[in-house]
């Protein structure tokens, strides 16, 4: 089976247990370079990191860091113990672990499936490969990162998490005209590769 074929269309797979780590703060951009982050040249950019995290700059001050399918959250892990042991002033932790919910959207028609819930104009001549928009998605607040390219668009979505299973099932909706379904994470790894 190809990977076009795991993924089809448009695919949503569940990242909420994923680990992912909120950093805020006028000295966070120093400290998170610091711990050997690269990090996003402006605000409502990201940048994927070499050990396989992805770190979005949601403002100024503002970072959020995805963990890695690669890396099974280890470096997440490790800047959130630096983040601990470390008393910097002008930085400090967000957690996002239990505040948001973290799902991918991909596929060749993610972008018409994202078109049927948001507003915002998310193809790929608007809407940048490595871009972030902070806006609503099916009614709810929503972060949408940018995270693939035009040969294979991928999104992740971030979304409060009391409001996981109607976001999911929203989405799931708005596959449905596509023949979109629901992957796991093995699927996810092998489109990305």
């Amino acid at each position: 089976m190809t990977t076009s074929e795991t993924i089809g269309a448009a695919a949503l797979a569940d990242f909420t247990d994923l680990p992912r780590l909120g950093v805020r703060g006028a000295a966070a951009a120093t400290w998170l370079g610091a711990q050997g982050c690269l990090i996003p040249s402006a605000p409502n950019l990201l940048t994927a990191q070499p050990q396989g995290a992805t770190l979005l700059r949601l403002s100024q001050g503002e970072y959020l860091l995805l963990g890695s399918l690669a890396d099974e959250g280890s470096q997440v892990a490790a800047v959130d113990a630096a983040l601990a042991a470390d008393a910097t002033p002008g930085v400090y932790a967000l957690p996002r672990q239990d505040t948001h919910a973290w799902f991918w959207l991909g596929g060749a028609r993610a972008v018409e499936v994202l078109a049927k819930l948001c507003g915002v104009d998310l193809r790929p001549k608007a809407f940048a490969a490595d871009a972030i928009a902070q806006t609503s998605v099916a009614r709810l607040n929503a972060i949408v990162a940018n995270a693939g390219s035009a040969e294979r668009p991928a999104f992740h979505l971030l979304v409060d998490r009391p409001s996981a299973e109607y976001f999911r099932e929203a989405v799931l909706d708005a596959m449905s005209e596509f023949d979109g379904k629901e992957v796991d994470l093995a699927a996810v790894r092998q489109y990305r590769q």
